[in-house]
């Protein structure tokens, strides 16, 4: 009898070890920028060539561009001032929505008869299109900063609430009972086990809240304050030039992504213990 161990069939093994280092190399950090790097260039190639083929008052390709972003930003210095304008207003709105949404939302969340009582009127009000206010809220605030920070608030402050909700009735009951056995306030509770766990929601809801502020304090520039970064853009539009008007808006992209990458590296370090315990 032949004690010997066989050996895997290599026709059926390799195919699935190349595979599997074949996925590993693709994840590899220096190949995922590579990529990244020649796509970019292949779109800005393409858009470089298109962008010959127009009138440049309908399409403008990067080489225009580049040329408005240096004017804009260096020799008529009108960007930086439009986006200290656009960006006030984004935090002044943006900031009292986290606040007001984290603390309802930890309540709400918490005691079912205030959710039950409330979620009705959220759900109304949250269904409004609100950029259909605007009227309204130039007769009640004006066309100045008022304007765009309460319309960043109403943009941005249910995201936060609904899925702060939904991150404080997910957490571990388990935690909850361990908490309360150990004579935990309600206040305690929520500061040590409620809030922590609540986290990641709390910080999709922050992201998506992000976005809709962006969306509204533009908006309220193009429509009714014609200042700041959608002043620019509406202006630029209104003259066909199309380089020019590109400028804020890729600004605008810029600044958004920078913006998100700053929260999810605040909500690593905020919820770094949960990684620690996976």
């Amino acid at each position: 009898m032949n004690d010997q161990p066989t050996n895997p069939d290599p026709g059926v093994t390799a195919p699935v070890a190349v595979r599997a280092g074949g996925r590993r190399l693709l994840w590899r950090p220096p190949v995922v920028w590579t990529i990244r790097v020649v796509v970019f260039v292949v779109i800005v190639v393409a858009w470089e060539a298109y962008g010959h083929t127009v009138s440049r008052s309908l399409f403008a390709p990067p080489s225009a561009i580049a040329v408005a972003v240096w004017r804009l930003f260096v020799e008529q210095q009108v960007m930086l001032p439009a986006l200290a304008i656009s960006f006030g207003s984004l935090i002044a709105g943006f900031v009292p929505a986290i606040v007001v949404g984290v603390v309802a939302g930890l309540v709400m969340g918490r005691v079912r008869m205030i959710e039950r009582l409330l979620t009705p009127y959220i759900v109304f009000v949250f269904s409004i299109p609100y950029i259909a206010l605007i009227p309204l809220l130039v007769v009640w605030f004006g066309v100045e900063g008022p304007l765009r920070a309460v319309l960043v608030f109403l943009a941005s402050v249910f995201p936060v609430l609904v899925n702060t909700i939904a991150g404080v009735k997910e957490v571990d009951r388990d935690l909850i009972d361990v908490a309360v056995a150990n004579c935990a306030t309600n206040l305690q509770l929520i500061r040590t086990v409620v809030l922590p766990s609540a986290l990641p929601y709390i910080f999709t809801g922050v992201q998506v809240a992000l976005g809709l502020a962006l969306v509204g304090v533009i908006v309220a520039e193009m429509t009714a304050a014609v200042t700041g970064i959608g002043g620019l853009i509406i202006t630029y539009a209104n003259f066909f030039q199309t380089a020019e008007m590109f400028v804020p808006i890729i600004t605008l992209m810029i600044v958004s992504v920078m913006l998100n990458q700053a929260m999810l590296a605040v909500q690593g370090r905020l919820s770094r213990w949960q990684r620690s315990g996976e």
